[in-house]
């Protein structure tokens, strides 16, 4: 796994001057047609410019001392373990692994949401207060499975990841298991060393209660699924057992999700008593945490519902969980399985090749109810509950982190947005760009079309092609996305207008992504530079700095452009294609009007994880438009490509050969359309007809008023699959072969706004 660690490149340091220059292009969109803030802004870059390489030489001469770059203590301190915000939501992402079909037992609600219902989409989490044989045993086999990958590091045997550029870092794999964030007021600490990382222990966490159960036997063998089932019914019949005697421990948990300060008040009281010192030690010298909850998604199989549930609990919010593990399975009673991961010793890429690799595994195991599972025999279990003692002082933390964390959630809206038109096979064929440049432009079309505004964005960039690296931002936002933008929000310009400048945009992105992953981006060398001048001192070589430099300095840093520029209204990051993961979420980074993005491109399909504020808290966040809008602008962007006929802007179609145009005339044929009715609308008592694809939008809308008997004046709102209203003068021909399923063009219509 690191035999080629020593082949790596460090870190680079790009040139001051190449910097300036794309910092000043990044910001052109932002600025717009303000030209005395493009000019004060350019003016101060310019000035920077001039006086900056003492700066840079400081830095220079910092990574010379520095084991691995000049960017990993500082980033690590400053994006991270600083942070003072709490973790739930706010830091630590979370993953939903797909539903078993073969689960048994399971809990619904006894009066379920139907798809008629308002709420279906979204889902919502029941509270069972019961635990179930299948989530038992699903979460042994994750453990397990688990267990296998953390051997594979363990033993160096995990093959290098690589691109076509080389061979990838693998440093982060290493931080994954026996890490534990330590807070402490103002900087928290991380701890792994020898004893957490090779403990034979894992946390079980029930109703806040926090068990070591032992994965290992004494001879450091690992133990049989049916030894650790026995251990984890032993652990869920202990806590059932206290909870009806009134004797569980306080929930010492929420201090975890909540403010790092207050958390930091209250570990340092807690550390004061021996028993806490232990427990506290012990929960760190766990390989990871697995908490078992008694909640569930209802309808069965709700991504939405599930995804909510992981972040934060869905009905106890913040509670069952310890934030500050870097790895902390979440199974529900259903054995619906999620994980939340502390961010800072690890990106979320690197867990999350993890969890495809053990849910893999897993999917291939089948969990057959009545099968004797193999178990030592007259196995005795070794429970072993680690408690806390806590005084009236940290009762009253736990209650303002329960109310914090509590407040955190309702303002916190997110949800999955599963595209099913299309994905990255078409994306390439047919539209002739980039899966994720596309993802990029859509998702800045559908905030601009939310917002009326152009949206700064972050979007992650992996550097680890270098020893230790990890991210570099792609400042998305380029001036050929914004023309992009413009051009689609244009009714004067044509489809080829529109598709040559999705090209341009899309073409400049890969720039961007490629640039960006080379370490030759602008925020991590703009972060050492400001770094460089509050930390570093002089060189022995440096002149004194004059007044002049000082302020050309300051004046820059201090920018409101620069601060505008990082405001990322848009935080978005992609991940490879993933069969299991069925969502992948993280919370926005700005206060208002942002959204943190996860996206998924598979082959078909495109998978959005979303987070945003409510509209009350985010001053006009709004995810539902957020989602309407997206679908509406991806179903846009094929019709644009497929309109404007891509072989006359990229020479060919997906076979090599030109794109046929729309049928006129004799040659037009016949486009079989199901009409369906959507709410109240009344039903036709003829749904399927045939239609002649010459004929333009407007032409069906005639018919179908007419077969309803309905007047202009009445209100009729048409849709194409559910999902978005065509122009009037669009041709049919072009609708049905975009959007066309087994041979049929289906149109939803309703007396009300349905969709978009």
């Amino acid at each position: 796994m690191l035999s080629e660690q020593g082949k790596l490149p460090r870190l680079p340091i790009p040139t001051l001057s190449q910097t300036i220059e794309r910092y000043l292009e990044s910001i052109s969109p932002l600025v717009g047609n303000d030209k005395d803030a493009l000019t004060t802004t350019t003016r101060k870059a310019q000035e920077f410019l001039k006086v900056g390489e003492r700066l840079q030489q400081r830095l220079k001469s910092y990574d010379a001392t520095q084991e691995n770059s000049w960017l990993e203590k500082w980033w690590l301190e400053l994006a991270y373990l600083s942070w003072r915000e709490g973790l739930c939501i706010n830091s630590n992402y979370w993953l939903a692994v797909a539903d078993d079909p073969r689960a048994y037992e399971l809990a619904a609600a006894s009066i379920q949401l139907l798809p008629s219902d308002e709420g279906f989409n979204m889902g919502r989490v029941w509270d069972s207060g019961e635990y179930g044989e299948f989530q038992v045993r699903r979460a042994v086999r994750f453990i397990q499975r688990t267990l296998d990958f953390k051997e594979l590091v363990d033993t160096d045997r995990l093959p290098v990841d690589r691109t076509r550029a080389g061979p990838l870092c693998m440093s982060q794999y290493k931080c994954i298991f026996g890490m534990t964030r330590i807070p402490r007021m103002g900087c928290d600490e991380l701890r792994q060393d020898e004893a957490t990382t090779q403990s034979h222990t894992i946390l079980v966490i029930v109703q806040d209660q926090i068990y070591a159960v032992e994965v290992y036997d004494s001879a450091g063998r690992r133990k049989p699924n049916g030894d650790l089932e026995t251990e984890l019914h032993a652990v869920i019949a202990d806590v059932v057992m206290r909870a009806g005697q009134s004797e569980l421990d306080a929930p010492v948990t929420v201090l975890t999700a909540g403010h790092r300060d207050r958390w930091a008040a209250a570990y340092a009281k807690l550390e004061q008593q021996p028993r806490n010192r232990t427990t506290l030690n012990k929960i760190q010298e766990s390989l990871f945490a697995v908490s078992l909850d008694t909640t569930f998604s209802d309808p069965l199989g709700s991504i939405n519902a599930h995804q909510e549930n992981t972040k934060s609990h869905g009905t106890q919010i913040g509670h069952n969980r310890w934030y500050d593990k870097c790895a902390n399975y979440v199974v529900d009673r259903n054995g619906a399985v999620g994980y939340i991961g502390e961010h800072s010793p690890c990106d979320a890429l690197i867990p999350a090749i993890m969890i495809e690799y053990v849910s893999k595994a897993v999917a291939q195991e089948p969990i057959e109810r009545g099968v004797l599972i193999p178990q030592t025999p007259d196995y005795k279990t070794r429970v072993r509950r680690l408690r806390f003692t806590v005084d009236d002082e940290v009762q009253g933390m736990i209650r303002e982190a329960k109310a914090e964390v509590e407040r955190t959630s309702r303002a916190s809206c997110s949800r999955q947005i599963r595209f099913e038109t299309y994905g990255s096979d078409w994306i390439k064929k047919t539209a002739g760009i980039g899966p994720d440049a596309l993802a990029q432009v859509a998702l800045q079309l559908t905030y601009y079309r939310v917002h009326g505004a152009l949206a700064p964005v972050y979007e992650t960039a992996s550097t680890r092609q270098f020893l230790h690296g990890r991210t570099e931002t792609v400042r998305s936002l380029t001036p050929q996305v914004a023309q992009c933008v413009y051009t689609m929000c244009d009714a004067t310009t044509t489809p080829r207008d529109r598709y040559t400048a999705l090209v341009r945009a899309a073409t400049k992105h890969q720039e961007m992504l490629r640039t960006a992953s080379a370490g030759q981006g602008v925020d991590r060398h703009i972060f050492g530079l400001r770094m460089a001048y509050n930390r570093l001192d002089p060189l022995p070589s440096e002149s004194a700095m004059t007044d002049h430099e000082k302020r050309a300095i300051e004046e820059f840093f201090e920018d409101p452009i620069l601060a505008r520029s990082t405001t990322f209204q848009l935080s978005t990051s992609g991940l490879f294609p993933s069969r299991y993961l069925t969502h992948t979420g993280f919370g926005c980074v700005a206060p208002e009007r942002a959204y943190g993005i996860n996206y998924i491109i598979e082959s078909n399909r495109i998978k959005f994880g979303v987070e945003g504020k409510t509209a009350d808290v985010g001053n006009g966040t709004d995810v539902e438009l957020f989602e309407t809008t997206l679908r509406q602008t991806l179903i846009e962007l094929k019709l644009v490509c497929e309109q404007a006929g891509t072989s006359e802007v990229a020479s060919t179609s997906s076979t090599g050969t030109p794109a046929d145009p729309a049928p006129t005339g004799t040659q037009a044929k016949k486009v079989v359309v199901r009409f369906r009715s959507t709410g109240n609308a009344p039903i036709l008592k003829k749904s399927v007809y045939k239609i002649s694809s010459a004929q333009r939008f407007q032409a069906l809308i005639v018919f179908l008023r007419k077969e309803l008997g309905y007047k202009a004046s009445e209100p009729l709102f048409v849709y194409v699959n559910s999902a978005f209203s065509p122009a009037p003068d669009e041709i049919v021909f072009n609708l049905a072969r975009c959007f066309g399923l087994d041979g049929q063009l289906t149109i939803n219509y309703a007396t009300t706004p349905a969709w978009g």
